[in-house]
């Protein structure tokens, strides 16, 4: 059975998949470790589109999208916002691909939403 991370968004569902292949790839282009990429891809529209094009382009896949850009436009189309979200979905693909534990992904996750709320918590709301 292969691994990979389900995601709907709007009416389609996409199986989205990190081979060794595409991590490879993203290493070449980024010369980054899969795991530097990976913390670093919601913060980089180019970078996060690169990685998306690669977990949605996994031989035998039967995606209705292939371009991570598209998918992005989409997600975003669905209302996802935010670093904190993109970030999340980095990290799911971690776990997916054998990178990441469940706990793990956790604890990143809420690094990430407790450095957004550090950050934005002086704010006033609108």
């Amino acid at each position: 059975m292969k691994s990979y991370l389900p995601l709907t968004a709007g009416d389609q569902t996409f199986r989205l998949r990190l081979t060794m292949a595409g991590q490879k790839a993203l290493r070449d282009k980024w010369g980054e470790d899969i795991l530097t990429l990976l913390l670093s891809a919601a913060g980089e529209g180019e970078k996060l589109c690169d990685l998306l094009t690669q977990a949605l382009t996994w031989p035998g896949n039967d995606n209705p999208i292939q371009e991570g850009e598209a998918l992005y436009d989409l997600l975003v189309d669905q209302g996802w916002r935010g670093q904190a979200a993109f970030a999340g979905l980095a990290f799911d693909l971690g776990e997916a691909a054998g990178l990441l534990t469940k706990d793990q992904v956790r604890e990143l996750k809420d690094s990430v939403d407790r450095a957004f709320a550090e950050a934005f918590g002086g704010l006033k709301q609108p």
